[in-house]
């Protein structure tokens, strides 16, 4: 698909950009590591497991390019890098407990392993480790935005909770359900360069909005890739959203595009079989390639991957040029991954 914007394309790629990055990522990981050791030897377990199990830093990241492109490179960006990572870990702890998940990342889930009551726990340890990090800090600006975006997390998950299992959800509630579960918290990362760099109120907007629309072009990719990835490759089996009873965009665009039999099909798959597919699953993924319903959430993430990108366009040219081109690679890799 080709761009409506005139932003040209990044003369630096994803490798380049994790390579920049690498020094920084691994003290990420070392700080990572001292801020979960507790004398409480449940939580360091289930901490270092789940660092052990991947995952590809896409928060902290957004934090150490957002900080080094408007002039920041210190240790603070390494402590924030942890705080972002600490909350979208605790969302993931408790994701998993709500959906009754088995697998994270390609093993165990921490419920499956120690029980819903400790990764529950553990994660309400990850929130309160996140405002320990801020009051530490103490940068009012900073508090103010991770605040605002931990509470639209919190929205968004009580917001998905209740559309589990409805059908008649649209594509602009959906995205409202995004927003707050998924882009409030990478606009955030990208909002903390700048006030690390202590740019003005113009430019934490508008790499604030760059991260918006990073964020919902990220979750509509994982949303896709849901209905068409190997296990191996998204650590899930292929149709767990629609096991769990979310109700996505793919399976939006397919249920408004189908025809009265084939509704009839994907509402006994939902209620009959309690969310269930079955041997049924092969019958989804054969509606959704006939009404392209991949193919439409892969567009939709690219629109908002262009916006993001045409947001680069009017950050100030006296930013370091190298980090602008690193968020364009950084945003092209988010549409292209795993496909």
């Amino acid at each position: 698909m080709s761009s409506p914007f005139s932003i040209p394309k990044s003369e630096v790629s994803y490798t380049e950009v994790l390579e920049n990055l690498q020094p920084d990522l691994e003290a990420v990981e070392e700080a990572l590591t001292t801020h979960l050791n507790s004398d409480v030897p449940l939580i360091p377990s289930i901490g270092h497991y789940l660092a052990r199990g991947g995952g590809k830093r896409i928060r902290p990241s957004l934090v150490l390019l957002s900080s080094k492109l408007c002039g920041y490179d210190g240790e603070r960006s390494i402590t924030h890098s942890c705080l972002v990572e600490f909350i979208h870990t605790a969302t993931l702890l408790h994701d998993d407990v709500v959906d009754a998940s088995e697998m994270r990342r390609g093993s165990p889930s921490a419920n499956a392993k120690w029980g819903n009551e400790a990764s529950v726990l553990v994660g309400d340890y990850l929130f309160a480790k996140s405002l320990w990090l801020m009051a530490t800090d103490n940068d009012p600006s900073i508090i103010r935005v991770v605040s605002d975006a931990t509470v639209h997390l919190s929205e968004g998950e009580v917001l998905q909770l209740l559309n589990e299992y409805n059908l008649a959800s649209t594509e602009e509630s959906y995205l409202e359900v995004i927003y707050r579960k998924t882009a409030a918290l990478i606009a955030t990362c990208c909002r903390i360069g700048a006030i690390l760099g202590n740019m003005p109120q113009d430019v934490e907007e508008r790499l604030g909005e760059f991260g918006t629309n990073l964020g919902y072009a990220f979750q509509l990719v994982d949303d896709a890739l849901d209905y068409m990835a190997r296990a191996d490759h998204i650590g899930k089996p292929i149709g767990q959203d629609l096991s769990d009873g979310n109700v996505t965009l793919p399976l939006i665009h397919l249920y408004r595009s189908a025809e009265e039999e084939e509704r009839q099909l994907i509402r006994q798959v939902f209620f009959e079989s309690n969310g269930t597919p079955d041997g049924k699953l092969d019958d989804i993924l054969a509606l959704m390639k006939k009404h392209g319903a991949i193919e439409y959430t892969i567009a939709r993430a690219r629109e908002y991957v262009e916006r993001a990108q045409a947001t680069l366009q009017d950050l100030p040219e006296t930013l370091d040029p190298f980090y602008q081109n690193a968020l364009h690679a950084f945003a092209n890799y988010i549409v292209e991954r795993d496909q």
